[in-house]
């Protein structure tokens, strides 16, 4: 019996992301250009070129921060046209992080969980478990603004994890990243 390989076992996997001739315009600036690709479940994707180049439009296109111009982004085969960024199934990690500076580790970990209808004490062990996930096992008590670039970029990382996404997108993830 011969194994499958890696490429044909990912071409069985289901469809996660769908581009079907993706345009977004700024005003006469064409940012994104007939963008078609099929993107499946398990795949970590990645995406490369020069600053300027439409990388952090099309994951904000994505996420559903960007409406595109024409085409259609579709998620798990649903099309997002009309779907707003807080009911699609991903998280993002800025560039930024876009952490809370008036918030510890555990709270700007544990933000997106506010609504959740777990207890507290269930919410406070998906805290525990992600920021062990990342590698801050112990810092929930400490002062955000307090951390490293690195750490920063981790809890970020931690923050979007916790609410389990379909799709995860990375915004220069390794951009500040501790050498260690």
């Amino acid at each position: 019996m011969i194994p499958k390989t890696t490429a044909s076992a990912a071409a069985t996997r289901p469809t996660m992301i769908e581009f079907r001739e993706v345009q977004k315009y700024y005003g006469d600036y064409h940012a994104l250009r007939g963008i078609t690709a099929t993107i499946r479940a398990g795949e970590f994707f990645s995406l490369l070129g020069p600053s300027g180049c439409g990388k952090t439009t099309l994951l904000r296109t994505i996420a559903g921060f960007e409406d595109i111009s024409s085409g259609a982004v579709l998620i798990d085969g649903k099309d997002m046209s009309n779907v707003p960024a807080n009911r699609r199934p991903t998280n993002m990690v800025f560039q930024s992080y876009a952490l809370f500076p008036h918030l510890s580790v555990a709270e700007n970990v544990g933000f997106g969980l506010r609504r959740d209808p777990r207890s507290k004490a269930e919410k406070a062990k998906a805290v525990e478990e992600a920021l062990e996930m990342v590698g801050l096992k112990g810092y929930g008590p400490r002062a955000a603004h307090a951390m490293s670039g690195g750490q920063r970029q981790r809890v970020a990382l931690a923050r979007a994890l916790i609410l389990k996404p379909k799709v995860l997108l990375l915004d220069e993830p390794m951009s500040a990243l501790d050498k260690k």
